[in-house]
């Protein structure tokens, strides 16, 4: 039948869940359906049409909901596929990274395929994260040419229509178009773009201009400083494509490419004018976009000064409307060529073949600029296509999975060019142990560099920093299953390999040579379990993997590097996203090893009216998981105040733990997620030697509503995260000051490890389960979850990077009150040979009263007289000296471990009365960063 329907049909929604007046969206899939059939639109011979676009319910959500590492759209959410690609638009009720309303893209991939690694596409005006477009209002079509979901958002005075679209199946490329028309005064509009993010480089961006070919970035991008705008100028750029390579390891791989089609203004009086097209990459985002009018200098090559002086007196005039069209083709490798073979597939083909399976290949043209990239094949082919119209001399730099390099030249000439075969320096094979459950680290020797183990060699590079692939490390984890690889591919060279599983166990180390082409076995003992720790368990609450939106790190990966450090219960926690590593566990057949707990870091990045300056980050664990809302039922942390974050988490079944994290990082993300440098509505650090009742410090106190929380009530702070020695001596002195005053909070340690390099379950938290008895728990005796959360809430743990502390006053240890003015410290420590610890230090009130050498022994027992009550910590600490087995073992760590406090009720009234800040503070409060502090 040759006809179409007169309009296609319809399922919409207003934003924030406003009444409905169409049909309910399950009869309107039916009769979709039934239309489809009807009119024969096929995706193959004699097969209905895949079309659809739908708001997902509880009837359909398995069915249309797309899968992968990053796939968190949910019931309410917006979806539309074609069969082979689906996508989905979260709902404007729910959240999304970057503002407290949804309507963007969040959902990316190939259907049935569980490839999903985007994160989300967030249209602004201005580049500036203070004015991404609210969404309105949703809806859903679906004819025979295709599927759409269309959002209508208001900013500044101008309504911003989008529609996602999708043709029919064989299509594998989302189109979506955006335009903007002023309806009303409002605030100059003089860009529109996308931002996509890809924290931490989880996503992999390679830049061109295919239409001029004047900003041939490829994975060389210019820093970006996002909150200086001059300076931010300097990375803008004219370009047209992103290509965006999903993480390498994780499989079934993708890539993304993302470009703009077109941008033009129709004017009022039905002329139509192209403008001219901008772009910018950062370590965590890369953006597209255009202006709203046309400029009267420049817009051809790189941008200039003289072209953004025009954007002071650009505007989107009333009666003018611009049109923005880009599309995101898909791919089913990680590789740019994947993706410039579909845009290129008139130009020349290249063919060649290597001894070198999977090896790297980055083309350059005539001028040295970047072409594309790509990977061998496991037998060592590969293939690609050179832009249409290309000609003269272009190189390839081969990089072998080992580090080999080198180039090879060819004229690019007729359109089809066979390359001679290419050899390269073949890797010798170390066999590996079966069987054992070791952590290897391997060390280059003489001229030999480290090994860079599953690298993604692509050379990402932001300001001339190379941002490696999260897979990679000079670390190898072995879990003892049939899953371990069985050989270890490397250059030739001399080599040590550490094997290692925690510092609790004993490293054992081997030195060889290895030659071209030959197999040595790793001949080695396996580590030996030197330190037991009945009754307590080792804790690491802050781990990252592929489901956070800023880690591409392989789920086996992740749980084998645990496994491979000798701790006990990893919680995980992915940026605002209910996840749950058992499965992964039970799959591998490591759950009598390692135990879980499901927890989620609720990351508040938007500048709302309730938080100028966010919420900053923090954890929720034991959560659990609701498998079909939105991000696995993840709260809500947008505008939010932490005061009514610590409520929503209050009123959760068993009362979860609420930790603040790293509240004194800086750098990344302008120390949005460092809560104490910015106190959320205040815009200044917390101060710790001024009382909680000065300006400023008030702000953790005070309650916005009657009977409401305050900032100040999670329940748990993250004094160690990771290596840093510097951030733990300024939370810490924050600490000191909440005790002092009464505010009593479990200091943890964490490793918040979102990659191979930062090394997880390092520090580790101990705590107190069943002190005296065996432990860890197993899947034969299953974790207690309220017993283990209740020591660590009442702050019977330490941290730790791999001494082991006893520490009691009589029979009181951290977290307990001991009763009486005086009364022996007992301190213990116990550590591997391998890992140094030199001095102990004994912190009374937040002042270092006590600082000794640790003797022979290993043991304190020092004698104390409290005049009133007090608390008391303790810190031991080690120096590891430069090629020593612990800075081997654990690069850019301290050996370290600190306690949370013992309560003193000196008078024995049976209260606890804190001491206050006294005048002068103690220097660990007034100046956290002075030696020995």
């Amino acid at each position: 039948m040759n006809w179409r329907p007169r309009s296609p049909s319809i399922v919409s929604a207003p934003a924030m869940g406003g009444a409905r007046h169409s049909l309910p969206s399950r009869v309107v899939s039916a009769l979709l359906m039934a239309l489809g059939l009807a009119l024969g639109v096929e995706s193959g011979a004699g097969e209905p049409s895949p079309l659809f676009a739908d708001q997902l319910n509880a009837t359909n959500i398995g069915r249309l909901r797309l899968g992968g590492p990053d796939a968190i759209a949910g019931i309410g959410d917006w979806v539309l596929g074609n069969g082979v690609v689906c996508a989905a638009i979260a709902d404007p009720s729910h959240e999304s990274m970057l503002s407290d309303r949804g309507g963007v893209l969040v959902d990316l991939g190939h259907c049935g395929r569980d490839d999903d690694q985007w994160g989300v596409l967030q249209p602004m005006l201005n580049l500036s994260r203070e004015e991404v477009i609210p969404v309105e209002s949703v809806r859903a079509e679906v004819s025979a040419e295709g599927a759409r979901v269309i959002t209508v958002g208001r900013l500044h005075g101008i309504r911003v229509d989008t529609a996602y679209a999708l043709k029919p199946a064989p299509a594998s490329a989302l189109t979506i178009r955006t335009t903007l028309q002023r309806e009303a005064e409002g605030d100059a509009a003089f860009i529109v773009a996308d931002v996509a993010i890809h924290g931490n480089g989880q996503l992999t961006p390679f830049t061109l201009d295919t239409r001029t070919w004047s900003s041939p970035l490829g994975f060389e991008h210019p820093s970006v400083d996002v909150d200086n705008i001059l300076a931010a100028t300097d990375a803008v750029l004219r370009a047209d494509l992103h290509v965006l390579l999903g993480a390498r390891g994780l499989e079934p791989e993708i890539a993304y490419g993302w470009r703009l089609l077109d941008i033009h203004i129709e004017r009022r009086d039905g002329r139509v004018e192209p403008l001219a097209h901008v772009a910018m990459n950062g370590e965590h985002f890369s953006i597209l976009g255009g202006y709203t009018d046309t400029l009267l200098w420049g817009g051809e090559g790189p941008p200039s000064l003289f072209e953004f002086a025009q954007l002071l007196w650009m505007d989107l005039d009333a009666g003018d409307r611009v049109v923005f069209l880009r599309e995101i083709s898909l791919a089913k490798r990680a590789t740019v060529s994947a993706i410039t073979d579909l845009l290129w597939a008139q130009g020349a083909r290249v063919r060649g073949r290597m001894d070198a399976p999977r090896a790297t290949l980055h083309v350059f043209g005539p001028d040295g600029d970047p072409i594309t990239q790509l990977e061998a094949s496991d037998t060592g082919e590969f293939g690609f296509h050179l832009p249409p119209g290309a000609s003269g001399r272009h190189r390839i730099e081969v990089l072998s999975r080992t580090g080999g390099r080198q180039e090879i030249f060819f004229a690019a000439s007729g359109l089809e060019i066979r390359l001679d075969p290419i050899t390269t320096i073949q890797p010798g094979r170390l066999g590996l142990p079966r069987g054992e459950i070791m952590r290897l680290t391997v060390v280059g020797l003489e001229d030999t560099p480290n090994p860079r183990l599953r690298a993604d060699l692509r050379r990402f590079r932001v300001g001339g920093r190379e941002i490696r692939g999260h897979s990679e490390s000079n670390h190898l984890s072995l879990a003892g299953n049939a899953g371990d690889p069985v050989h270890l591919e490397l250059a030739p060279g001399r080599y040590r390999v550490l094997a290692s599983r925690g510092p609790l166990w004993s490293v054992s180390v081997r030195e060889f040579s290895l030659g071209p082409g030959e197999l040595l076995p790793l001949d080695l003992e396996p580590p030996v379990r030197l330190l037991e720790t009945p009754g307590w368990i080792s804790a690491d609450f802050h781990v990252h993997a592929a489901p956070s939106d800023d880690s591409g790190l392989p789920l086996r990966q992740r749980i084998a590097d645990f496994v491979a450090m000798g701790a006990d219960l990893i919680v995980s926690t992915e940026h605002d996203n209910v996840f749950d590593y058992a499965p992964v566990i039970d799959e591998m057949g490591l759950s009598d090893r390692i135990q879980s707990l499901v927890g989620v870091e609720i990351t508040s990045t938007y500048k709302g009216p309730e938080t100028p300056h966010t919420a900053g980050h923090s954890n929720a664990f034991p959560l659990v998981v609701q498998p079909n809302a939105y991000r696995g039922g993840a709260p809500d942390s947008q505008n939010r105040r932490l005061a009514r974050i610590a409520e929503d988490i209050r009123a959760l079944p068993g009362r979860p733990i609420l930790q603040l994290n790293h509240p004194r990082e800086g750098g990344v993300d302008s120390g949005l997620g460092s809560y104490f440098s910015h106190l959320s509505v205040v815009g200044e650090p917390h101060d710790p030697t001024r009382s909680l009742t000065t300006p400023g410090n008030r702000a953790l106190i005070e309650r916005t509503r009657p009977g409401g929380l305050r900032d100040l009530d999670f329940d748990a702070v993250e004094l160690l995260n990771g290596a840093s020695m510097e951030r733990y001596r300024m939370t810490r002195a924050d600490w000191f000051a909440f005790l002092l005053q009464g505010e009593i909070r479990t200091a943890t340690a964490n490793s918040d490890s979102h990659n191979a390099t930062e090394t997880i379950a390092l520090p580790v938290n101990y705590v107190a389960y069943s002190p005296g008895k065996p432990s860890p728990p197993s899947n034969e005796s299953p974790l207690d979850t309220e017993r283990f959360m209740q020591s660590v809430r009442q702050g019977r743990l330490y941290g730790s990077t791999g001494p082991l502390l006893d520490v009691q006053m009589g029979d009181r240890g951290p977290g307990d009150r001991f009763s009486g003015p005086r009364g022996d410290l007992e301190i213990r420590v116990r550590a591997a040979p391998w890992v140094p610890v030199d001095e102990v230090r004994v912190f009374i009130n937040g002042d270092l009263k006590i600082r000794r050498p640790l003797p022979e022994n290993r043991t304190l027992r020092l004698p104390l007289r409290f005049d009133a009550d007090a608390f008391l910590t303790v810190e031991v600490e080690g120096h590891a000296v430069p090629g020593s087995l612990y800075a081997e073992v654990a690069p850019g760590y301290t050996p370290f471990a600190f306690t949370n406090p013992i309560f003193v009720d000196a008078d024995r009234d049976g209260v606890w009365t804190p001491p206050g800040l006294p005048s002068p503070v103690p220097i660990s409060l007034s100046d956290p960063l002075a030696s020995p502090q």
